[in-house]
Order: C-alpha cells, then structure tokens, then sequence
C-alpha cells in the first residue's frame, strides 16, 4: 500500500533520512520507534508530504507522488488520516464542526450526512455528549479522541499517527490508545504509528521499525524485536525503555 523507495531529506546541520526504504502493506500496522531526532516523524510527514524529500521515491496504491503536484497531493491526502501530536483542532469550533468541516468541505457531504457520519464515531470514541462544546474545553485526550475521529470521517485508507499520545497526560494516554487498538484489531485500518508507548508497539504492532539517526536499524516482528534484538544499538535503546 505504501512504498518508500531510497528516501533521503536533510535540513540545516541534519540528515533527518539517508537513504530509507520501507514497505507498508495494506491492514498492517507498523509501529516507529527510536530515539528523539532518529528521523521518525520526517518519515511519517514525508509520506503524505508535509516534508518533500530531496531523493528517493514514495507510492501510495501503486501511485508514484509527487509532493510538488498539489492536486496530487490534496487526492492523496484524503485517503490519510493524520493525527498530530499536539491535535491541530479549531478551538474556536465546536468539536462537531471541526470533524464535519473536511468532509463537508472536501468529500462534499450534506450537513447531516456528515453530522450522523460524525456521531457514530464520536459514540465509538465515548464522545457523543461533547459534540456541541468547544474544543477549548476538552482535556488532551478528549482532544486527541477527537482528533481521531476527524481523520476517521474522511474514510482514510491509511492512518498515520505521530505521537499521539506524547502531549498527553498519562492518565488521558490509556483511552487514546485504546480507540487505536480498536482500529488496528477490529477495523484492520493500515496504520503507520510514530509511538514511545513500547506497551501499545508490543501488543498492536504487526511490525516494529527501529530508527536511528536518519537509518532504519532493525525491523522485526514485537515478540522477536523485544525477546530477541539482533543490533547493539537495538540492545542498548530497550535497555533504557523497558
């Protein structure tokens, strides 16, 4: 489903990537994982464009993109849903008209159609009552449940997640994790997960990514990349977070 194919990027004074090549298939859920600066979130961001890489070679469905094609690029975001660390909700709007507003706007959707779209999901996420307040007034994980649910009602192929859960408190961070889980095991979204939650990798992921300083260290399924990392640095990253 989603191809990267010798992809490099750097910025002043940094190679965020060198040279990663990575396969994501359709239904997995691919879990990023590494130290902070590894080049994680530039990946996930370069997927859907929000970074254009200086090399290399990204598909979506067989699809080669081209970051300086917009109309490419807003088709093809449509099919992403992405969930920022730190929400990017309207707070000015009520959590019904952030989650409305896209579909609405970009699948041209009636009002209600999309207000019953967005029920449904705000009741999955344990939701429903706060449709008519203001994103102002939620705490974090409210804020990130609704988040999810935004990107949900565009119907994405594919959810990519970048830290979801590090803003949060750790009491808000269970039920964040727990409507992810509910999409990874009973939707079979294909999800790609920039996480430091090594519980949620452990239990969810079908693939575990281990990055480090721009470079894909090791990858592995979770029972064989905790019970049994092959690189030092592997070894010696687990050593200090579990």
């Amino acid at each position: 489903m989603i191809k990267i194919e010798h992809v490099s990027k750097s910025f002043p004074k940094v190679v965020a990537l060198d040279d990663v090549s990575l396969n994501i298939e359709k239904s997995e859920v691919v879990c990023l994982i590494g130290p902070s600066g590894s080049g994680k979130s530039t990946l996930l961001r370069s997927v859907n464009g929000l970074e254009k890489i200086d090399s290399g070679k990204i598909y979506f469905d067989g699809e080669l993109l081209d970051p300086n094609d917009s109309d490419q690029m807003r088709r093809v975001r449509t099919k992403m849903g992405f969930v920022f660390q730190h929400f990017n909700l309207f707070p000015h709007l009520t959590v019904l008209q952030n989650i409305t507003l896209g579909p609405v706007k970009v699948l041209g959707k009636t009002e209600d159609e999309a207000k019953a779209d967005a029920m449904k999901l705000l009741e999955r996420v344990g939701l429903p009552e706060k449709a008519d307040e203001y994103v102002s007034k939620l705490s974090g994980g409210q804020k990130q449940r609704v988040a999810i649910v935004r990107a949900l009602c565009m119907k994405p192929e594919v959810m990519l997640f970048d830290e979801p859960t590090s803003a949060l408190d750790p009491e808000m961070v269970k039920e964040v994790l727990n409507v992810m889980r509910s999409l990874a095991t009973d939707d079979h979204m294909t999800m790609m997960v920039v996480t430091h939650e090594m519980g949620f990798a452990k239990e969810v992921a079908s693939r575990i990514i281990f990055m480090d300083s721009g470079h894909i260290i090791e990858e592995n399924t979770p029972d064989k990349f905790f019970s049994e990392p092959k690189e030092d640095r592997t070894k010696e990253f687990l050593s200090k977070v579990l």
